[in-house]
Order: structure tokens, then C-alpha cells, then sequence
């Protein structure tokens, strides 16, 4: 992102626009959190919950969602800080990085407008916002990271950059999936801390510490908990997707290849796990089925695995399609439906959170699921704009390149792994590389902008 001189009347390109990225940010903080507050709350978000006034029990999920929620109760705002945190973050992050991208403020206010738009568009993407999920606060972290490095690029402040790779971090911490997302972004952070300018030596090596460090402790905090650093054991992750995997693989070939455990019934015919299997999420599979999830142990983690690995080596072709069949699902080409979309609601809790206004939520909620029926409002549709536009403006622009196609084979690469390990096809695992198509198509389009236009 181009800095620049000052013109009569104008911003100065590669400037953050501060006023108007904080106050669109609000705008949207605002239109997100009122009809939804404190935010949707599903048994993961509590969980997430439970751990940060019980502590932390558990890695099955990363234990920083609950260090955010532990500090929002400190401040005394409860769930709803984090609420806003997040969807604020997000929105500054990606409005701060589209107005470095602009050469005036009219260009920067409608990037900013367009990328809003998405949400509304995308109705999925609004309703996975509206839901105290990981994947907001991981997509907002990762967002915040790209902006945090431009304005060090801009700026050629290592203090930014170091910010950039503690953001980065954060979002790696997360989830356990988010690398593939910053990975390409932090490849070439360390290769051209400053983008276009060049960077000597230390500056290289500075980076690459400050990568490193991050990386390593976001590792660490999935490891180890906070305050005590206690070795906590690990969560058995793979097993869910392993689980999922041999009963759409049983369900294809026609032959029981479950691990033992799953069924109380040795002889449970193929026609019953596939009259019982749906490729949108495992839990569904197991009440179609009536089989039981394995328990996350060490003992049933190698049962899964072994036979998992059986059940691919048996019937490659039933693997690819049970996979392709949960992708399908995972980004809205199944029909006239959509998975989980939103959770629209506070689980039962004993924490005493509720909907603050239940009436103008279930009117939120109803507007989301309306808006993802139509198949051109398919979250589908991004990857389809982005890609083309991407290639089109790093062809056309060779300076803006690299940061282009690096938000771009990022967000190919997250929903590429999903592909292979999706335990199940809910709209919210989708969204932080939705987010990123969305900034993508933005940044494309102030790129493809004739310089009369663009100033």
C-alpha cells in the first residue's frame, strides 16, 4: 500500500482514516450487537464460558476464547464485552486496511460500505456474527493482524509489525485450523516487512522473532493453562472428524466399518447407518443411526484412527465422496437449504445469560435464515468473485500483488483443509475465509479502478 504526498483538498493516500473507520466499525458494532445481545450462545460458546469462571478443564477447544471471556467479566461487561470487541475489531481491522488501499476518502467510504454489504448479503455471515463463536474473534484477530502490519509497512515501525505478529498469533490460538488462513500473510510479512520498500537485514530477522514467539505461544496456550500453567491433557480433536468419516464411508460402501464402540449392536446393518447418515454434521449421523460418539481418550483415540485409516485405505472413492458431500453442505450447493446458519439463541445456562430482546432477535434470526435460501446469496459466491478479481488486479497492478494473492491462497487453503477435516458443515467454519473473500473482493475492485477515478 502506496504512501504519498499531500494533495489540495484530499487525504493522503495510504492514510487509515481513523475517524471514518472507527465511526463505520461502530455503525456496524452497533446494527450486530442490539438485536442480538449479549450474542447467541451455542454449548460451545458456553463451555467457553464455563471456563472462564470455573477455569479451564479442558484443550477439546483452545482455551484463549475463555481468557477473553475471563477478562470481559473483570471489566465487568460480562458476555457482551467480548461481543463488541470482536465484531468491532473486525470491522475497524478490515475498514483500516481498506482505506490504506484507497487514494481518496470517497473510494475509502465505499469499500468500507461494500465490505459491509457482504454481511447483509451473506445473510450466514451476519448471523455467524450475531453468535458468541471462536470463529468471529479468530477471524477478527487475523483481520487485525493485516492491518496492523500495512500500517508498519506504511509507517516502517517495527512496533507495528511486532503488534501484527501478536494479532496473528491470537488468531492461531483460537482455532486449531487457522494457519492455513495467515499462513501465506505471514510468509510474506517476514519476506517484505515493508511491502513495497525495501527492508534491510534486521528488520527481516526482527519479524521472523516476533512470527516465531507468537506461533509458539499460541502452541504453548493450548498446551499449558493460564494462571497455573498446568499440562492439560490434549483434546483428541481428529476423533470427531475421524468418527464422522468412517460412518459416511460405512454409508457409501455399504459395509460397517465403525470402531468398536460406536454401536451396542455388533451386527447393525450398512442399510441402517446409511438410512441414518447426513453429510451436515456427525451428530445428526448419530441419532439417524443410533450409534454412540466415542469418548475422548487416549484408548479410543487409537481405535478411531486405526479405524479410520482402515476405512480409507478399504474405499478411497467412498472417502471422496463422503468429503465432497459435507463441503457441498459446507458452502451452500446442497439445495434449497443451508446448515446452521445461526444459533439464534442462548442455550439453557446456569449463569443466568438471556436474549435481552428475545422479539427483535427472533426477527434477526428469521431474517438470516430468509436470506440464505436464495442460491446467489451463497457464501459460495465470494470465493467465486474473489478469485477471478484477485488474479485480474495482481495481474494489472503488480504492486499490490502479493498482498492480494497471500489473503487469497489463504483463504483457498482454510477452506481447502475443511474439505479434508470438516467435522461437520456448519456455516460458522466457513466464515473467517468468507471474511477474507469478502476484503479481498474490495481490495480487487479499489485496484481495478481507473487512476481517473482512484485519484
Amino acid at each position: 500500500m502506496a504512501g504519498g504526498g499531500n494533495r489540495a483538498g484530499q487525504a493522503t493516500p495510504g492514510e487509515p482514516r481513523w475517524v471514518i473507520s472507527a465511526g463505520l466499525a461502530a455503525l456496524a458494532t452497533l446494527v450486530v450487537c442490539w438485536p442480538a445481545w449479549p450474542g447467541f450462545m451455542s454449548y460451545d460458546s458456553l463451555l467457553a464460558y464455563s471456563q472462564a469462571v470455573h477455569g479451564v478443564e479442558t484443550m477439546t477447544w483452545p482455551p484463549l476464547h475463555s481468557y477473553l471471556f475471563m477478562i470481559s467479566r473483570k471489566l465487568g461487561l460480562g458476555a457482551g464485552g467480548l461481543f463488541v470487541f470482536q465484531t468491532f475489531l473486525l470491522f475497524a481491522a478490515a475498514n483500516v486496511v481498506l482505506s490504506l488501499a484507497a487514494r481518496r476518502t470517497w473510494l475509502a467510504a465505499a469499500l468500507m460500505l461494500l465490505f459491509l454489504a457482504s454481511f447483509a448479503w451473506v445473510t450466514p455471515q451476519l448471523g455467524v456474527l450475531m453468535t458468541q463463536w471462536r470463529d468471529v474473534t479468530t477471524t477478527s484477530f487475523a483481520l487485525a493482524g493485516v492491518a496492523l502490519w500495512l500500517l508498519g509497512a506504511r509507517s516502517r515501525s517495527a512496533g507495528w509489525l511486532v503488534a501484527a505478529a501478536a494479532a496473528f498469533g491470537c488468531a492461531a490460538a483460537l482455532r486449531y485450523n487457522t494457519l492455513p488462513l495467515i499462513a501465506f500473510v505471514l510468509g510474506l510479512m517476514v519476506w517484505r516487512p515493508f511491502l513495497a520498500a525495501k527492508a534491510g537485514r534486521p528488520a527481516r530477522l526482527a519479524v521472523t522473532l516476533a512470527v516465531a514467539v507468537s506461533l509458539a505461544l499460541a502452541w504453548a496456550s493450548t498446551q499449558w493453562r493460564l494462571p497455573d500453567l498446568r499440562r492439560m491433557p490434549a483434546g483428541h480433536n481428529a476423533m470427531i472428524t475421524q468418527q464422522f468419516d468412517a460412518i459416511g464411508i460405512s454409508a457409501c460402501a455399504q459395509q460397517n466399518l465403525l470402531p468398536p464402540g460406536m454401536t451396542s449392536d455388533a451386527h447393525l446393518s450398512p442399510a441402517a447407518i446409511r438410512a441414518g447418515y447426513d453429510p451436515r454434521h456427525m451428530n445428526l449421523s448419530l441419532h439417524g443411526a443410533h450409534l454412540a460418539k466415542l469418548a475422548q481418550t487416549d484408548a479410543n483415540g487409537a481405535l478411531a484412527a486405526r479405524a479410520w485409516r482402515h476405512a480409507i485405505l478399504s474405499h478411497p472413492v467412498c472417502y471422496l465422496r463422503h468429503r465432497t458431500a459435507v463441503f457441498r453442505e459446507q458452502m451452500g450447493l446442497a439445495g434449497d437449504h443451508l446448515f446452521y446458519p445461526t444459533h439464534g439463541t442462548i442455550d439453557p445456562n446456569p449463569f443466568g445469560l438471556e436474549l435481552a430482546r428475545p422479539g427483535l432477535a427472533a426477527r434477526a434470526t428469521a431474517f438470516v435464515l430468509s436470506g440464505a435460501l436464495p442460491t446467489p446469496r451463497r457464501a459460495v459466491w465470494l470465493y467465486a468473485l474473489a478469485l477471478p478479481l484477485a488474479l485480474v488486479a495482481a495481474w494489472r497492478r503488480r504492486d499490490q500483488a502479493p498482498l492480494l494473492l497471500a489473503l487469497t491462497a489463504g483463504a483457498v487453503a482454510f477452506v481447502g483443509l475443511l474439505w479434508l477435516a470438516g467435522p461437520a458443515a456448519d456455516a460458522r467454519y466457513i466464515f473467517p475465509s468468507n471474511t477474507v473473500c469478502a476484503l479481498v473482493i474490495a481490495l480487487s475492485l479499489a485496484a481495478l479502478l481507473p487512476k481517473r477515478l482512484a485519484g
